[in-house]
């Protein structure tokens, strides 16, 4: 071949070459377009989040319907992958079966942070939570409890950020007085332990702050089977109110089962439900006006009020809508008994989403310290939400937004109202009767 013709054939290969590579960037630059972002992460990677909650044992149905949620959550957030900083990620869950007890929970802890590497940990809370957060507070990891009373000054690291729980017995209470002025006497039965404790300290205070009487109080064992001599107990006293304070899923099924078979009538409320268990008990009709707070996520009073990932943002109009959760839900888990743990352990992870987007970082400090500094933080249920608890728990890592009251209607609870536990505290004295229920509990600060 001639040295022209060698140029030739060069030059021509270049040139393809050239073209080549136009189309490809191009393309690149299209695709980057059509994912909403001209300038996409080089980076992935992977968060891994440590779910060490009871999937077994007495605690279960507090801790595995929260799986559920998670994993449907999970699913929606890494269709597109999440950018935060320059790198796009996706999830992972680690779970662990703590079983509710304190000892395993901290063996949880352990793995999910030195092996596993876990980005934080989300935790139901009570002996767990007390077992785990002093190493989680040693090697600077955030986690979520669902139960505010866990919060204190010496763990700053553990926030609660969905359920409010005990916080919104004060709300229960204030709406069923207004609902049910004529009901003056309240009978609280919840189990001996940091939860119901905890339950009845913050249903005392706000008995008092709406002139009912507490005529019945006494915790019972967490070993208790037979509940008949209990609830006949609590029944001698002539409550109007039955107050299941944050009594487990199997408990409120057998108690609500013996004060029906013994004929009791008027207004029961809980911390939550789990009406799969209370229904096979007893008929819907004796449960219809009870009171609680969280819907069926196809309650049309949700509408407009706020949305679930999966771009990190739960207040974003982009994201998905509480009835598109409740029919995927539905579709997954056919068979499956419904409450608000369900979508807990996964809020938490969505707002834990939102500060890493903020921060820029999946850092624990970096997330934390974004999270103590945003006056408002965006709420699954409630729009926005604020900080709050310094006054008693001695920190204010609880996000507290307008919860809904629910009343159940038909063998379903159904939206009646809004409340805020700030709007009870700002309330002239409440603090200092909320206070003195706190320290007859051995709860204060």
């Amino acid at each position: 071949m001639s040295r022209t013709k060698r140029y030739a054939t060069t030059t021509l290969l270049v040139v393809v070459l050239l073209i080549f590579s136009l189309l490809l960037a191009a393309c690149g630059e299209e695709e980057a377009t059509t994912s909403g972002s001209a300038s996409a992460p080089a980076k992935t990677g992977v968060i891994k989040i440590g779910m060490n909650a009871p999937l077994s044992g007495a605690a279960a149905a507090w801790g595995l319907p929260g799986m559920q949620g998670l994993e449907i959550w999970t699913d929606w957030m890494n269709e597109k992958g999440v950018v935060i900083g320059d790198t796009k990620y996706t999830f992972e869950i680690i779970k662990y079966d703590n079983e509710g007890i304190g000892s395993k929970a901290l063996l949880g802890a352990r793995k999910l942070v030195l092996q596993d590497g876990v980005s934080f940990i989300l935790d139901l809370g009570g002996a767990t939570s007390a077992s785990m957060v002093p190493f989680l507070t040693d090697q600077k990891m955030i986690s979520f409890t669902l139960i505010a009373q866990d919060l204190k000054a010496d763990r700053p690291y553990l926030f609660d950020v969905t359920d409010n729980f005990p916080t919104y017995h004060v709300t229960d209470m204030e709406y069923i007085h207004k609902a049910h002025p004529d009901m003056k006497r309240m009978a609280i039965l919840s189990q001996d332990d940091e939860i119901g404790v905890a339950a009845v300290a913050w249903s005392e205070a706000a008995a008092e702050t709406e002139g009912i009487d507490i005529v019945y109080d006494k915790p019972f064992g967490l070993d208790t089977t037979d509940f008949a001599p209990i609830v006949t107990a609590a029944i001698r006293s002539k409550p109007d109110i039955i107050n299941l304070g944050a009594c487990y899923p199997e408990y409120q099924a057998l108690i609500c089962e013996q004060a029906y078979l013994q004929g009791w009538k008027g207004i029961i409320t809980s911390a939550c439900w789990d009406f799969g268990a209370i229904l096979a008990k007893v008929p819907k009709e004796f449960m219809e006006g009870a009171v609680s707070n969280f819907p069926y996520f196809n309650d049309p009073g949700l509408e407009g009020k706020a949305s679930i990932g999966p771009i990190g943002d739960p207040v974003a109009t982009t994201g998905h809508t509480h009835l598109e959760f409740w029919d995927e839900w539905e579709k997954r888990f056919p068979n499956a008994s419904y409450s608000e743990i369900v979508w807990e352990y996964m809020s938490a992870a969505d707002i834990w989403t939102w500060a890493a987007q903020k921060a820029g970082s999946i850092v624990p400090e970096d997330v934390k310290n974004t999270l103590e500094s945003s006056t408002q933080v965006p709420h699954t249920l409630g729009g926005m939400g604020e900080w709050l608890g310094m006054d008693f728990f001695g920190i204010d890592h609880l996000l507290a937004p307008t919860l809904p009251i629910t009343e159940i209607q038909n063998g379903e609870p159904v939206i009646v109202d809004w409340m805020t536990v700030r709007d009870w505290l700002a309330v002239p004295g409440n603090s200092d009767i909320l206070q003195k229920y706190l320290d007859k509990w051995n709860l204060g600060i």
